[in-house]
């Protein structure tokens, strides 16, 4: 089982990216579940992911990274052992730390042969939200492993190009993909990431 954490601000395009990697895994076979958990917008991610096919679960009235933390723990027991999930997307809300969930992972007792962190980050309003809450930005890009530059259509070549070099500033190591979820452009290069991830099994 693969655990695949997509964070990023709110408005980002996570639960598109989220589902659009969901159904692609689906259509080859692949037992996919979501955890969702969004505050102030209960019930409309789950009724979208819901739509798809694909196995959903909410949690509301707090932050997975804090109040919720027992509540994660359990539902990837549960996941875990009754859906028998081959990949299960966590999309935290846009104020939890990478961090801190997935130190929450860590002590769930979940087997899982592998983790994958991505950071979605909105090309347009990068800049602004650097300018305002740089501590923030910097702690939700330095603990993933790859970060997709969303929006691409939205920016010129040069200010895309400052965001891949902000971005890769503050996480070196991270890979970073340019991409455009509205557009269905870049989307199966992190596919591809994730399948690797999985082994070449999806």
């Amino acid at each position: 089982m693969i655990i695949c954490l997509i964070s990023g601000f709110l408005g980002s395009g996570k639960t598109t990216l989220m589902i659009d990697l969901g159904k692609r895994l689906g259509k080859k076979g692949k037992r996919v579940a979501i955890i969702v958990n969004e505050v102030g917008e209960v019930g409309v991610d789950g009724a979208l992911i819901d739509a798809y096919g694909l196995n959903s679960v909410e949690l509301t009235e707090g932050c997975i990274c804090c109040s919720l933390s027992g509540s994660l723990q359990n539902t990837l027991r549960v996941i875990a052992n009754d859906y028998k999930a081959d990949i299960i997307f966590i999309e935290p809300t846009g104020i939890a730390l990478p961090s801190k969930i997935n130190g929450i992972i860590r002590t769930s007792m979940v087997e899982h042969e592998s983790k994958l962190g991505i950071c979605v980050v909105d090309a347009f309003r990068a800049p602004r939200i650097y300018q305002e809450a740089e501590l923030f930005f910097r702690r939700q890009i330095e603990d993933v492993d790859l970060v997709a530059v969303n929006k691409m259509e939205l920016v010129s070549p040069e200010q895309l190009a400052e965001v891949e070099e902000l971005v890769g500033r503050l996480n070196p190591k991270a890979i970073v993909l340019k991409m455009s979820a509205k557009e269905d452009r870049g989307v199966e290069a992190i596919e591809v990431r994730l399948v690797d991830q999985m082994g070449g099994r999806a």
